[in-house]
């Protein structure tokens, strides 16, 4: 059962401008995801579970956005977009 839901909105300009595929020069559309992370669980460290002044605890629902290539269907997180311009 989840305990919390909480949004993740990182890079938030970054999502307004227009960006496009890395494999196929798509344009790429936002899309939101979630994923569930227990704050007991060996990958909870790289999540952040405080919500103001309180933690929260148990199973919780990490909502945020990424880009998908309606192409290829592959699916993009801001770093990874971030990333490959600077390599370039």
């Amino acid at each position: 059962m989840i305990s919390g839901v909480k949004h993740i909105n990182s890079h938030p300009f970054f999502f307004l401008k227009k960006r496009y595929c890395l494999k196929c020069n798509t344009k790429l559309n936002v899309i939101k995801d979630s994923k569930i992370v227990n704050s007991n669980s060996p990958e909870a460290p790289n999540y952040d579970f405080s919500m103001g002044d309180t933690f929260l605890s148990g199973d919780v629902k990490f909502i945020y956005k990424m880009l998908k290539c309606p192409n290829c269907k592959t699916r993009f997180s801001a770093d990874e977009i971030i990333k490959a311009k600077s390599r370039r």
